[in-house]
């Protein structure tokens, strides 16, 4: 039997011990925070536990509502048949001792539905959905229908509950240490204006890439117009990427690393005053410690991927091959794609716009 929204919900909503599985990309991930946030608001009694991938476990572990992070290895779990069982079972063993009340399965997915149902809660919450995994599921919570934030979509489970009054805010707690150690770091190369802006060149798909002459140009303007130092940050592979990126704006960033860990690439945008990239995660990161981020935008949606985030821009030409599967064999317009539509004059003039409104500075 399935269960629906009632008010019975949020009164046995008060002494649940809750999981929430999310088992999905770094940007995607930090849709839990509000979740978990608005549920301790309306039960502060409540019990969270989160499980998410292994590499986004540092960004949330510190988080004050939720009281355990499990991590799931998904490179353990997909690299044979052999191995998903010897590392499913004992994750499903651990689980099971949690007795929990309800599990949220916030990723609709047969394996975020498994381990629902293989965890034995009671109840197990997911969105509506048709597919036949979805029979592992017994209680389904009405989210609203067109082209929504992926956060916002996220945080439509709460109607089961009849959470109505939310706060969608996104927190992501940095321990004193990793700070003393981030400030130890930019400190000695930071301008004489203290203006420090965040490049993050790359994207997990080509496709979504910005190309690198275009924003070592916006690089050596923030540098001249403004002394502004500038950091370079990418991800695993992307060395390249930076190398390029350094040579043609003509003098060295302040920071430029394709290592960090996610909490210390977290630390460094909160000390920044902008974030400029593309459709990648490091900008939701970027959003979710209060960094404005100035987001291009090509073969995808903003209005569902953008970083959420009030002092936050984008450019986007909104072709209508928007969209697309966002592999280069297949674009239609490989001369000039949606992202080759953005020009470099008009991104300088966000980055002036956006500096003039994050820090009083007048515009050369």
């Amino acid at each position: 039997m399935t269960d629906r929204p009632s008010q019975q919900n949020k009164i046995r909503l008060f002494q649940q011990k809750v999981l929430i599985i999310k088992l999905q990309y770094v940007g995607d991930t930090l849709g839990v925070i509000p979740v978990v946030a608005n549920l301790k608001r309306h039960a502060p009694g409540l019990t969270v536990e989160v499980l998410i991938h292994q590499e986004c476990a540092q960004l949330i572990a510190h988080h004050p509502y939720i009281n355990k992070v499990w991590v799931y290895d998904r490179e353990q779990a997909k690299e044979s048949f052999f191995s998903a069982i010897t590392y499913h079972l004992p994750l499903i063993m651990k689980l099971r001792r949690e007795n929990y009340d309800i599990v949220i399965a916030l990723t609709q997915g047969d394996r975020a539905f498994f381990l629902s149902l293989a965890s034995g809660a009671p109840r197990r919450l997911t969105y509506n959905t048709n597919t036949l995994s979805a029979r592992m599921m017994n209680a389904f919570a009405v989210e609203q229908t067109g082209r929504r934030h992926f956060i916002e979509v996220d945080v439509d489970i709460l109607n089961y509950f009849g959470i109505e009054n939310r706060n969608i805010q996104l927190m992501i707690p940095i321990p004193g240490g990793v700070r003393t150690k981030i400030k130890g770091w930019l400190t000695p190369g930071t301008g004489s204006e203290g203006i420090m802006v965040a490049i993050h060149p790359g994207a997990r798909k080509k496709m979504k890439q910005w190309k690198p002459d275009r924003y070592a140009q916006i690089a050596y303007r923030l540098h001249e117009q403004y002394g502004a130092s500038v950091i370079l940050l990418g991800g695993s592979g992307e060395e390249q990427l930076l190398a390029e990126i350094e040579n043609k704006m003509g003098f060295a960033p302040v920071l430029k690393s394709c290592n960090l860990s996610l909490i210390d690439m977290a630390t460094v945008f909160s000390e920044c005053r902008l974030f400029i990239g593309n459709d990648s995660g490091p900008g939701h990161i970027a959003a979710a410690v209060g960094c404005p981020t100035l987001s291009l935008f090509g073969p995808s949606y903003p209005v569902i991927y953008r970083p959420y985030i009030a002092t936050g821009e984008v450019i986007f030409k909104n072709l209508d091959c928007c969209g697309c599967r966002q592999e280069e064999h297949l674009c239609i317009r490989p001369e000039n794609t949606c992202m080759d539509l953005i020009e470099v004059d008009e991104v300088w003039l966000k980055v002036k716009m956006m500096l003039s409104k994050t820090g009083g500075i007048h515009w050369p």
